[in-house]
């Protein structure tokens, strides 16, 4: 998440089965996408330099991921630089004209709802604005905040950042900032965790998961059990507790 292999050697995520737990043992067909941005920066306009999908089915991906490389060819703002690692001028070797690369995501996504970790940044702040600069059909459509969902699924974290709630199911200790990369990790929290729970006490319509991210339908909260540390980690304790550091 040097440059040049940069996306080479990005690292995709595993994917487990997890056993389905509706009444009728089977996970819901409703189609959806997941998506992720990385961008130029926070401040406006925003614009995407890589955007990556996944085609759901219920908590299950279906068929091939997407993903782009965009060059705008305008400013990037360091912060995001240090985020994500695309430069200006690696984007112009590695992107894709945008006009194409944007065409490319709306046939991909087609009439299907997008569903993102922070919706309210990739859709509204970057790529509904993006579409409407460029003058191109706005076919897509938001669905549902997946961050949204975990706030109103997992209560009382220190915080609901990407990286602290995969740290807390013990899905990853690190987070890449590529945008193919965190949707693997999101289709793994959804598929291992949030969905089997939200299955399990019937919520098992798209609809019914839009109404559990915006706070208007409740189910019993996921407690995460505590992660046991592995022998590294237990060794780093230990030398750490030798120095009264802990």
């Amino acid at each position: 998440m040097a440059l040049g292999s940069m996306c080479e050697g990005r690292l995709i995520f595993s994917i487990k089965a997890v056993e389905k737990v509706t009444d009728s043992g089977s996970n819901h067909a409703d189609r959806w996408v997941l998506i992720d941005t990385e961008t130029t920066g926070l401040n406006d306009p925003v614009y995407p330099v890589e955007i990556a999908a996944r085609i759901m089915q219920g908590w299950e991906p279906e068929g091939e991921p997407f993903r782009e490389l965009i060059d705008f060819d305008v400013p990037m703002e360091p912060a995001a630089v240090r985020i994500h690692g695309y430069t200006r001028s690696y984007l112009r070797e590695q992107g894709n004209p945008p006009r194409e690369a944007l065409e490319r995501f709306r046939l991909y996504a087609g009439d299907l709802p997008l569903a993102s970790y922070n919706l309210s940044f990739d859709w509204d702040r970057v790529l509904a604005p993006t579409f409407r600069r460029m003058g191109m059909p706005e076919t897509l459509r938001p669905g549902f905040c997946v961050l949204n969902l975990v706030r109103n699924v997992v209560p009382r974290l220190y915080n609901y950042r990407l990286i602290t709630v995969l740290k807390t199911f013990g899905i990853a200790e690190q987070q890449k900032h590529h945008a193919l990369d965190d949707v693997d990790m999101v289709v793994r929290l959804l598929r291992e965790k949030i969905g089997p729970h939200l299955l399990s006490h019937h919520v098992s319509r798209l609809e019914e998961v839009r109404l559990c991210a915006e706070g208007r339908r409740k189910v019993p909260p996921l407690r995460p059990s505590r992660r046991k540390p592995g022998p590294d980690e237990l060794l780093k304790r230990l030398a750490l507790a030798r120095q009264g550091k802990i």
